[in-house]
């Protein structure tokens, strides 16, 4: 199951020479412990595969305060929603939250490879993917030129990931990943920025965009500092804090 992701009943069976009743009612123990999910004929993986190492050390810190973030962002998912999901280990928290209990009628949008592995695990939710030039530092897919994909879809909901965000507005790591974002961003109604404490008022090389209003920031463990400069910068750009 770690490398396909997925095993049959049948075939357990009859590798390990035992009935196909023993093997379902392994496979539902398994299940009662969260190791796996089980589908028609067999099991499939509920631990996401995250493949590169610097992705899996960034979703190893500040785990408690990162599905703090998701769990609260979960709560602005309704049915008949269409939302993009953005590259990122909180997002990734984020899906994981969502998926556990996902609205009627929910169609993922993403550019992520993890967000990718993760949605088709989950049948009952539409997954369309946006193409353009795989960036192996942050394992998702860019391109500048995506106004006729966004054009097709009515995308109403951003979650999106930060480098850093400040008075003046949020921050990607490079002008390709700035720029992309920057096009959703524009597309969408509403703008969900996930962002836990390390990127509370820290600037990193490209500025995404300016504050328009539109954003929403949901975070976590604000220190008395922060949270008086983050409340002044919601008045004056009209944002939600969360």
């Amino acid at each position: 199951m770690s490398i396909k992701g997925k095993v049959r009943s049948t075939e357990i069976a009859s590798e390990l020479g035992v009935s196909e009743v023993t093997i379902r009612n392994d496979l539902s123990e398994l299940e009662q412990e969260g190791l796996l999910k089980r589908v028609h004929g067999g099991a499939i993986q509920t631990k996401l595969q995250r493949y590169d190492p610097e992705f899996q050390e960034k979703v190893a810190i500040d785990v408690d305060e990162k599905r703090h973030i998701a769990l609260k962002a979960t709560k602005f998912v309704e049915k008949y929603d269409v939302i993009f999901i953005d590259a990122g280990s909180t997002t990734l928290f984020f899906f994981e939250e969502l998926s556990k209990n996902p609205p009627t009628i929910l169609t993922v949008v993403t550019n992520s490879l993890y967000i990718i592995n993760a949605v088709v695990q989950y049948p009952n939710i539409n997954l369309v993917v946006i193409g353009g030039t795989f960036q192996h530092n942050t394992m998702n897919f860019l391109d500048f030129e995506i106004n006729p994909f966004l054009n097709r879809y009515n995308v109403n909901k951003v979650f999106l990931g930060v480098n850093g965000f400040d008075e003046t507005g949020y921050y990607a790591s490079n002008i390709l990943e700035a720029e992309t974002k920057k096009l959703i961003c524009n597309a969408c109604d509403e703008i969900f920025i996930l962002a836990t404490s390390s990127k509370h008022f820290k600037r990193s090389l490209v500025l995404t965009q300016k504050w328009t209003g539109k954003e929403r920031i949901i975070t976590s463990d604000l220190t008395e500092d922060n949270r008086n400069r983050l409340m002044e910068v919601a008045r004056n750009n009209n944002l939600s804090i969360y």
